[in-house]
């Protein structure tokens, strides 16, 4: 009996050891299955910061937009350790997405057409080629799904996905892909995803958040491209505007000629950085002296090329001597072929003989106004006339007519654009006529210059300080 008790107590404690021992060797596994995920999840961490330090740089660089797609695609698969990736961008209309950048090994994951999967089995480049140009619509398939939807998503096998349609089946099928939206405060970007052979790699719920956070660092680093990018061009078109400002300054005249037995003055004031009006004087062989004042309707880079078009075919037209109604009308037929249906110019023309003698045409612009210093009234000089550029010629010449007139020693003719009489207050009233009738008269007695300065000063205090939405121009001639 004592025999037979060791022996139990001797199995019971064998027993008892083995199981103590299984119990650590799952311990020990377990902790070392704990290790290695533990440690995967520091190198996963680790190339995580590696990549935003290489994105940070780039940011810094200012690098060109495709080595930034690249460099997102490359560094999401080496984070994620994935075989592939690409990169759809939303194009400017908002409409669709575009692959920025697309990995060599990335399978997929828009919809193939059929002759395209029959060239893929024996020319993978084909495929390529198809993939890198195709665009997908913003809310077609599996990449559109995801951009709409602004959710990171992990699908186990693509081809078994019914979101997936086309051909490319073979092509996709056994493939994992993780993908995430693109995204800045309400801008949605486009859509990052990365691939892998299912049987080689599983996206974990670490793996999902961490892609989370990529995507994220990703669409900071665009939007920060392309706000950089925007700012760039935004100064570049300053400055090109600015150029062209100082040239289109160059050919308005830097000071008043002389005239025999007149006066004159002229101001031209851009509402933008550009003006579509200008005023010139041209001096002529025979001793006469033209003076001009002309508004390009529209405004910005249009109007200012059809101002400086309209400045050097008039200076050649004007030196044949012809009456200022027939240059007009050589302007006309110069600049109607090249000026856009929606666009043309309205001129007076004005001839100051020699003799005293002043002889205009009027191309559809505002009437002329005369103040005669002995009644101290205000006329207006009616001359018909059609503006530049909206008949080839027949009804043009037919309308447009000369005028001859007088102005008496102490007379100013006035010649102004739009954006006097059309400056419009907070209220939306208009400066009008009887303002202009009434500064002319009051500071006539001064001169060209003062009513030049008078009537730029009475439309800012009309103005309250505002810059008026129309360019200002004036041109004032005085008989000594």
């Amino acid at each position: 009996m004592n025999t037979f008790l060791i022996v139990l107590i001797v199995l019971l404690l064998v027993a008892v050891i083995a199981l103590l021992l299984r119990a650590n060797r799952v311990k020990n596994d377990a902790l070392t299955r704990l290790l290695h995920e533990e440690q995967a999840i520091v190198e996963e961490e680790r190339r995580m910061f590696s990549f935003l330090h290489d994105l940070g740089e780039a940011i810094a660089r200012e690098d060109s937009h495709m080595s930034m797609y690249r460099l997102i695609v490359e560094g999401a698969m080496k984070v994620m350790e994935s075989t592939g990736g690409v990169l759809y961008l939303l194009d400017s209309h908002g409409a669709s997405l575009v692959p920025r950048y697309h990995s060599d090994h990335c399978v997929p994951l828009a919809d193939v057409p059929e002759r395209i999967a029959d060239m893929a089995k024996s020319n993978a480049s084909a495929l390529m080629s198809f993939l890198r140009l195709h665009i997908i619509g913003a809310t077609e398939g599996v990449i559109g799904s995801i951009y709409q939807n602004q959710k990171v998503e992990i699908i186990e096998d693509l081809s078994k996905d019914n979101r997936v349609a086309g051909f490319g089946g073979h092509l996709q099928a056994n493939t994992t892909v993780i993908l995430g939206p693109l995204s800045f405060g309400p801008k949605k970007l486009g859509v990052l995803a990365v691939t892998a052979p299912k049987g080689q790699r599983s996206f974990s719920p670490n793996d999902f958040e961490v892609f989370r956070s990529l995507v994220e660092q990703c669409a900071f680093a665009l939007a920060n491209a392309m706000a950089h990018q925007a700012a760039s061009e935004k100064k570049q078109i300053e400055a090109e505007l600015k150029s062209a400002s100082d040239i289109q300054t160059i050919l308005l005249p830097d000071k008043a000629p002389t005239i025999p037995g007149f006066t004159i003055a002229g101001k031209n004031i851009p509402a933008r950085v550009l003006s579509g009006d200008y005023f010139d004087y041209i001096p002529m062989a025979d001793g006469s002296m033209g003076a001009v004042i002309a508004d390009v309707s529209g405004k910005g880079t249009a109007a200012a090329i059809i101002t400086a078009m309209c400045r050097s075919v008039l200076r050649f037209s004007a030196q044949a001597g012809a009456s200022p109604a027939a240059t007009l009308a050589a302007v006309n037929r110069q600049l109607y072929p090249d000026i856009r249906e929606d666009m043309f110019v309205t001129m007076v023309y004005v001839v100051i003989q020699p003799d005293g003698s002043l002889t205009l045409a009027r191309a559809g612009h505002t009437l002329p106004l005369v103040w005669r210093k002995q009644t101290g009234k205000v006329e207006t000089l009616h001359s018909g006339g059609l503006a530049v550029g909206i008949d080839k010629g027949t009804v043009f010449e037919r309308v447009t007519k000369d005028l001859s007139f007088q102005l008496n020693p102490g007379d100013c003719l006035l010649l102004y654009t739009d954006g006097v009489n059309e400056a419009l207050d907070a209220k939306g009233l208009e400066f009008g006529e009887e303002r202009i009738h009434a500064t002319l008269s009051s500071l006539a007695i001064q001169g060209p210059q003062a009513i030049v300065d008078g009537l730029v000063s009475e439309v800012d205090r009309f103005l309250n300080g505002k810059r008026g939405h129309d360019d200002i121009t004036l041109v004032v001639l005085q008989r000594n």
